[in-house]
């Protein structure tokens, strides 16, 4: 009972801390006005998840310094398979559509669709315990925002379907400008039509992308992706929750090194808690989850082996910006196209590769899409940190790019 109210109150002050006043209509920017039609409402989605999160019976959620018994264990591996099912229903429904097969077959597919996600959503609720119970076993473990075994913020999942987001950049330079979550259906058409709008109405770069997760409350995780990729992201979106209330949360939209900081930091914690979370689960690590600011569907799967992604991602970033800055616009568009070809033909299905691309991508500085020096900091922060309590209690005090640097150069000094 006492978990329950708990959940409860911090659901409420954390949507209440997430309310700011209401736009003004005549004050929307670009981004808003090209995408009103199609926005994503935070507050429906709370609405509609808040009745079914919480008539779960919380009161038999798994103690959490212990692992998840047989039947719970049973419950995780039929969920991610049905999730690996659906990945691969969705693949040929998309090929079948695509090659204009016979309406039946069509039918088919949808209808075996249904059914797997049917199926997954009987097991949904006890699988989002488990998984938060996991992650909050780590974060005891490693005395991280924990009161004996309370964690707050509590960790709180919803295994769903992520908005989108637009994100906008100018033309002239890469800049992440407006972001505009938008609803999870808006598809490759749609999403093309308000990528045109914006260059052809306000002279604005766009990109609009799936995103693994967000940081709601319960945070909204993709339930198509596979065990260890969903823990890390899990844990990813709590720790966005854990900065809200501190200084380095705080300042995320001071600048735009604050915003590299808050997710690379996120990304990298997450990807600490959700291994150890994974071990956990399934005795063994997975290969790393993909970079969250990645885009999945977009980008798809090309052979490593054999063509250098990462390479050939920087050289584009690296050229992008020389032609920009000469103020060559058209070349430099022209050119990202070409290298977009080059990706397609590699295996990397990248729709747009764009200013906006750049912008969102950049964000996360282990991304190759990156040129800050962010990530080869914080990862240098990390390895003069005795461990991740106090990684992330110096780190969250941290309300400004200068005063990073600042503390890392004193680490430094002090390091024999």
């Amino acid at each position: 009972m006492f978990l329950r109210q708990f959940k409860r109150l911090t659901l409420a002050l954390l949507i209440l801390a997430s309310l700011g006043p209401g736009a003004d209509v005549l004050q929307l920017n670009a981004a808003q006005r090209v995408a009103l039609s199609y926005e994503y409402s935070l507050m429906g989605w709370e609405a509609g998840n808040l009745l079914s999160k919480w008539s779960h019976r919380l009161a038999t959620a798994l103690t959490w310094n212990v692992g998840p018994d047989t039947n719970r264990r049973s419950q995780i591996h039929e969920y991610f398979r049905l999730a690996e099912e659906n990945r691969a229903l969705g693949a040929a429904l998309a090929e079948a559509s695509a090659r204009l097969e016979n309406a039946g077959s069509v039918r088919r597919l949808e209808s075996e669709v249904a059914q797997v996600n049917s199926a997954r959503l009987k097991l949904r609720n006890d699988v989002e315990e488990v998984l938060e119970a996991t992650i909050s076993a780590v974060l005891v473990e490693e005395d991280i925002a924990s009161w004996g075994e309370l964690i707050f913020p509590p960790v709180d999942i919803r295994l769903s379907n992520p908005p989108r987001l637009l994100v906008t950049s100018p033309r002239d330079r890469i800049e992440r400008t407006h972001d505009v979550l938008l609803d999870p259906d808006v598809g490759p058409r749609r999403s093309g039509e308000i990528e045109r709008k914006l260059m052809d109405r306000w002279d604005l770069s766009g990109l609009v992308t799936p995103i693994g997760g967000g940081a709601t409350y319960p945070a909204s995780i993709d339930g198509t992706l596979a065990l260890q990729a969903t823990l890390e992201l899990a844990a990813h979106e709590w720790f966005h929750h854990y900065l809200s209330i501190r200084a380095l949360g705080r300042g995320l939209s001071s600048s735009p090194e604050m915003r590299t900081l808050n997710e690379t930091m996120a990304s990298m914690v997450g990807r600490e808690i959700g291994v150890d979370a994974y071990e956990r689960l399934a005795g063994t690590t997975d290969s790393p989850a993909p970079n969250v600011g990645a885009d999945p569907e977009d980008i798809g799967e090309g052979d490593e082996d054999e063509f250098d992604f990462a390479g050939e991602m920087r050289e584009t970033r690296r050229r992008g910006d020389e032609l920009l800055a000469e103020g060559a616009i058209q070349e430099a568009e022209a050119y990202m196209e070409e290298r977009r070809r080059l990706f397609v033909d590699n295996g990397f299905h990248i729709r747009v590769l764009n200013q906006a691309f750049f912008a969102f991508n950049g964000t996360y500085a282990e991304s190759p899409a990156s040129i800050s020096p962010i990530a080869d900091q914080l990862h240098q922060f990390r390895a003069l940190t005795p461990d991740l309590r106090t990684f992330v209690e110096t780190m969250s005090k941290v309300s400004s790019y200068s005063q990073f640097l600042g503390t890392l150069d004193r680490l430094v000094a002090e390091t024999p």
